[in-house]
């Protein structure tokens, strides 16, 4: 009887190296092609991978993603053990640590093809300013004073229509569940005028474990390898309805987090609801704000002062709630925040998540909505 040849393991690395491979090509070509990366990748490949998933993980009403990332830590450190036991009590422990190394090898390679296909590659679509026909240029202080100012105006009136507790704050006008729920409820007006603003997203998720989520700094998440979307629901509800439509965003091919500020912005203000409303023109306005503080800081007080006390009051909360959390952990986390944007490609890094200003600015110079 013929004895079966073994496969090279060079080719066994290979086999397991692939889906890396593939990833990585696809990391230096797609840059190459926006047009190819718009219509084929984003409103293709992505849509056809990710909205299937994303309609399933929505049927879940807790979020997959935390449940994941909470018990799959002591099931990684369990499979560790038992690895190193069984490679003590094997004879052949070169052929199974071998064996091992190329197992995690593979996980981690199709971890990264998985990456790219679900969110990674939407980092080389056009930029958003060619995809909502914005007019691109650089404005001057006072033009950012204006609009900072006419944003300050519109908060002031959203915030007049929600409802507030008995301390003045901002609170929901309806349960936790039906809010989240209505999140992609937003992006219907705009649907119209822009067709490619679809998602799969009916569920937005309430993270159980959100007070110590605050600790690292973050509102939201969107998992790509689950396509499904979490939101922290400790912080203030003021903001909860941007950061909602933020995370959803992702879902519909926007990488970049400016794409996903503006984006939501437009989502929430162009919404019936008033929560929403005013969750975006106040995120806009903190946006545009801080940008004028840059520039001219007498500029900003100006317009600071012209806020109402119950907007005054949001900010206020939103100040003292992360400031109990500001420590290493925040540091930290923000920074591997920052290499990860980085290392796709967008060289400002979490300073990304502010340049929705310049969008912003734009948007109010394309469709002249301070003539």
């Amino acid at each position: 009887m013929k004895r079966k040849r073994e496969t090279p393991t060079w080719r066994k690395w290979l086999y397991c190296l692939l889906p890396a491979l593939a990833a990585v090509t696809l990391y230096l070509l797609l840059p190459l092609f926006p047009r190819f990366t718009e219509y084929v990748w984003v409103r293709g490949v992505f849509r056809i991978v990710s909205f299937p998933l994303t309609e399933l993980m929505s049927l879940f009403p807790f979020s997959v993603t935390e449940v994941v990332v909470v018990a799959g830590i002591p099931a990684l450190l369990a499979l560790a053990v038992v690895f190193v036991v069984r490679l003590v009590r094997r004879a052949d422990r070169r052929r199974v640590a071998e064996r091992g190394a190329r197992f995690v090898a593979f996980c981690l390679s199709l971890f990264l093809l998985l990456f790219m296909v679900m969110d990674g590659g939407n980092f080389s679509r056009p930029p958003t300013a060619t995809l909502f026909g914005l007019t691109e240029k650089t404005y001057d202080a006072a033009f950012l004073q204006a609009v900072t100012a006419d944003l300050a105006a519109k908060t002031n009136a959203a915030r007049a229509n929600v409802a507030e507790d008995a301390d003045g704050y901002m609170t929901l006008s309806a349960s936790k569940s039906a809010t989240l729920r209505a999140a992609d409820d937003c992006y219907k007006p705009l649907r119209e005028r822009y067709p490619f603003l679809v998602s799969g997203v009916w569920r937005v998720k309430s993270v159980a474990l959100s007070h110590l989520w605050s600790y690292t700094g973050y509102t939201g998440v969107y998992c790509p390898w689950l396509s499904e979307v979490s939101i922290n629901t400790d912080t203030p509800v003021s903001e909860w309805g941007h950061t909602a439509a933020h995370e959803i965003a992702h879902t519909m091919g926007f990488a970049r987090e400016d794409a996903c500020n503006f984006v939501a912005y437009l989502a929430c203000v162009s919404s019936d609801n008033p929560d929403f409303v005013y969750s975006g023109y106040l995120a806009a306005f903190t946006y545009c704000a801080n940008a004028l503080y840059d520039y001219d800081k007498d500029a900003f007080r100006t317009v600071f002062l012209s806020l109402s006390d119950g907007v005054c009051r949001d900010l206020k909360q939103r100040s003292s709630y992360w400031k109990q959390f500001s420590g290493q952990v925040m540091d930290s986390s923000q920074s591997f925040n920052d290499a990860f944007i980085k290392a796709n490609g967008v060289e400002s890094g979490i300073l990304s998540y502010n340049e929705a200003v310049s969008l912003i600015l734009q948007y109010y110079d394309t469709n002249k909505i301070l003539a």
